[in-house]
């Protein structure tokens, strides 16, 4: 089958990646970087020493000098609160509380700091003194430098002058910081740098007349590393963000967008945190879009949670854009640009022992072209759930309720819009021992609507459920290799019956036909949404093995396979109608976790009745290493999908590795989203090199085409000064996505037809 050049590209690398074992046991060891082992002392930030603590000194020797001093000498070690001093030579003069120490001295903070010099003037309590040309270790932040001269001015403020600062392994300075002055607050954790050049392999490549950086886990304003790009969507890219430490529970990070193609941008982004509450503000505008004809462009994200009660919370997440073309122009990758609705939410949850109950508004802003006013999604302006479900006991009588209430409305006024309810009351006797259950379930449901525009404005229907759910268990000792295995075997019959009840004449507000999976043999509904209660009256027969490691419990191996017979026609259908299967499709799904580092899992729908695959999706994954990947999968839909992908990061040559990843569209043959390229890890710096291609829809039709569009191609760099920031960006690793990741288009809202 053709592929892309990226996935041609792609599949090479992943093919170079398989066949690294030819290379020497040296290379893994070299890329693995090495820790650097600093003389920790028990890190006390923010706090304050007790008045006048006692000095302990320990010295092989000591002598009364002239002047009230006593002088020690030979593995001289003080100690004073958290901080420790050790030198070959002491004077100290108790009337002051000065030292003087001289020959191989250290002085450790009680922040961790540690300061090595060969002469040393310090007040001990006050911690204020000088030392000539010294070297110094931030264990907090993996860093070390040297500086000409260090003035200690208080307990936790030290400043240095002519400093070189890096987070390098000793003897490696691939970069470091060269500081005219630095300050370090071990309180508020932060360096203060002035007059700082960025060297880079011995080369200067920024100058920064002031800059702020962490020395610990703490914030602190200032501005961030800038990142630079360059693609044919967006031109050459700068953007300096600057970082606002607003309160301990507020920040903000506001960032100049300079995009060559187009101009300049603003990019805002406010994140909050209470005792009950946390949520962010993101703003993007873009002023005179150059290539929209001088258009403003700009969108925005609203997230907002809160918990009100040990039983309360609400959630907000609203996000909306200036036009439908926003996201393909300035998203830079599949999951964003793929988005075909935006969300517009509000709910607050109510959960009891016994009752939960929800309201919420709803609403979508649709970003596609292609789909037409009419078959847009309806908001629900509101929407309540109220449902009880207690604890299931077993072997007695159990009772279970949910209800909803919604108020649909759309922004096509020729619709048919209003108000439906769903209640739904049932009793089940689940009954159960070791080794089977049977559980009958009764139940009734009603639908009723109060609609504007129809000619019928209060249908409703009700309708009886009934469903008997059984199962067995038997198990087995199985041996694979030399490991032993407990094998079960669990066949499962439902039936399930619900007798017809006309419902052509009812709206379709949110409800489609649910998709076929194993779990889904066993639901009492074949649709999703609450505008049809499928009439039913058939049994699913489904049968499931697993096989548990009993050396550790881990469930290796779970599949599945089941089919629903039908005893009569179906007669509630969307559009109207009658199908007759004596059957479904056969469902089948296996999930595995392998030895020697494979996981794989797979789904498929086999069409009996035509003798073909009606759908499947299988995804494997090689992970020996916590430096290595290799993902491969692909999900084929009928007549309307078929897509495969293939993902690797793997080390190749030292501290080399490639990483690479090909989304492609077998069914139209083309590629959709596809990178390649390499990192080299230094362990205090690393290099990232990508060349990417992503395919962006056509949104001018009116009508989707299948592989209308164009490939929007780009080359990223990312220079990442490990303890600093990073320069630039690059695609996540596919080590840092989840397993068997799969990119695709979001299905629409319930009861939304695709397009």
């Amino acid at each position: 089958m053709p592929f892309s050049p990226p996935t041609r590209t792609a599949l090479c690398l992943i093919a170079v990646a398989l066949a690294c074992p030819w290379l020497p046991a040296k290379a893994a060891e070299e890329s693995v970087c090495p820790q650097t082992e600093y003389v920790k002392t028990p890190v006390t930030p923010n706090t304050k020493p007790a008045d006048n603590p006692p000095l302990y000194i320990r010295a092989q020797e000591l002598h009364s000098v002239q002047g009230g001093a006593t002088e020690f000498s030979g593995r001289v070690e003080a100690t004073r609160d958290t901080r420790r001093l050790t030198a070959d030579r002491v004077l100290y003069n108790k009337s002051t509380d000065k030292a003087e120490a001289y020959g191989d001295v250290t002085l450790n903070d009680s922040a961790g700091t540690s300061f090595k010099a060969s002469e040393l003037h310090l007040q001990l309590n006050s911690r204020t003194g000088y030392a000539g040309r010294s070297t110094f270790n931030v264990p907090s932040h993996n860093a070390r430098g040297d500086a000409e001269r260090i003035d200690f001015e208080g307990p936790d403020h030290t400043r240095l002058k002519k400093v070189r600062y890096t987070t390098c392994a000793p003897g490696r300075d691939d970069w470091y910081l060269r500081i005219s002055e630095l300050e370090l607050d071990t309180e508020e954790g932060i360096g203060t740098a002035r007059h700082t050049s960025v060297i880079f392999q011995d080369v200067p490549f920024f100058y920064f007349p002031y800059l702020n950086f962490p020395i610990s886990d703490q914030r602190k304003s200032g501005f961030l590393m800038p990142k630079v790009g360059v693609s044919n969507k967006l031109g050459t890219e700068l953007s300096t963000p600057y970082y606002w430490n607003i309160a301990p529970n507020y920040d903000d990070t506001f960032t100049p967008h300079i995009m060559s193609s187009r101009g300049l941008g603003i990019q805002n982004e406010f994140r909050y945190l209470t005792r009950h509450s946390g949520g962010e503000v993101n703003v993007e505008f873009l002023p005179n879009d150059n290539r929209a004809y001088g258009d403003d462009r700009f969108a925005g994200v609203y997230k907002h949670n809160e918990v009100f009660s040990p039983l309360w919370t609400g959630n907000i997440d609203v996000r909306g854009v200036s036009d439908k073309d926003y996201l393909s122009d300035f998203g830079d990758n599949l999951e964003i640009t793929s988005q075909t609705f935006l969300p517009q939410n509000a709910v607050a949850n109510y959960r009891g022992s016994l009752w939960s109950f929800s309201v919420r508004a709803s609403d979508y802003q649709t970003v596609d072209k292609t789909i037409p006013l009419d078959a847009r999604p309806y908001a629900r302006l509101p929407q309540l759930n109220l449902a009880a479900s207690p604890p299931i006991e077993p072997n007695r009588m159990n009772y279970s309720f949910d209800s909803e209430a919604v108020n649909f409305r759309h922004e096509d006024t020729a619709k048919v819009a209003g108000e439906r309810v769903n209640l739904g009351p049932a009793i089940s006797l689940p009954l159960s021992n070791s080794y089977s259950y049977l559980t009958p379930r009764i139940g009734m449901r009603q639908i009723s609507y109060k609609l504007a525009g129809a000619s019928n404005d209060t249908p409703a229907i009700t309708s009886g459920v009934f469903s008997l759910d059984s199962g067995l268990f038997f198990e087995r000792e199985s041996i694979w290799g030399d490991r032993l295995y407990t094998q079960t075997l669990e066949p499962r019959l439902f039936y399930l019956y619900v007798p017809y009840k006309n419902q052509d004449s009812l709206p379709v507000f949110d409800t489609g036909l649910a998709e076929l999976n194993f779990p889904g043999l066993f639901r009492e509904n074949r649709f999703s949404g609450g505008d049809r209660l499928g009439d039913a009256n058939q049994t699913a027969l489904g049968i499931t093995t697993r096989f548990l490691d009993d050396k550790d419990g881990t469930e290796r191996l779970r599949a599945g396979l089941g089919r629903i017979y039908y005893f009569s026609d179906l007669r509630v259908n969307l559009p109207p109608g009658t199908s007759t299967p004596s059957a479904s499709d056969i469902v089948g799904e296996a999930n595995a976790l392998l030895t020697g580092n494979w996981h794989a899992r797979a789904n498929v729908l086999w069409n009996r009745d035509e003798d073909h695959i009606q759908k499947y999706n299988y995804y494997l994954q090689y992970n020996p290493a916590k430096n290595r990947i290799v993902n491969v999968g692909r999900r084929l839909s009928r007549n309307e999908l078929d897509q495969a992908e293939v993902s690797t990061e793997w080390p190749i040559q030292g501290r080399w590795a490639l990483r690479a990843r090909s989304l492609y569209s077998l069914q139209d043959r083309h590629n959709v989203d596809s990178y390649a390229g390499f990192e080299y890890n230094a362990c205090c710096w690393a290099l990232r090199v990508m060349a990417a291609r992503r395919l962006v829809q056509d949104t001018v039709a009116t009508v989707a085409v299948p592989g209308t569009g164009t490939q929007s191609r780009s080359i990223m760099f990312e220079l990442e000064l490990t303890g600093l920031s990073k320069l630039g960006r690059t695609p996540d690793s596919p080590l840092k996505e989840s397993v068997f990741s799969f990119p695709l288009k979001p299905p629409m809202p319930d009861g939304s037809a695709s397009p």
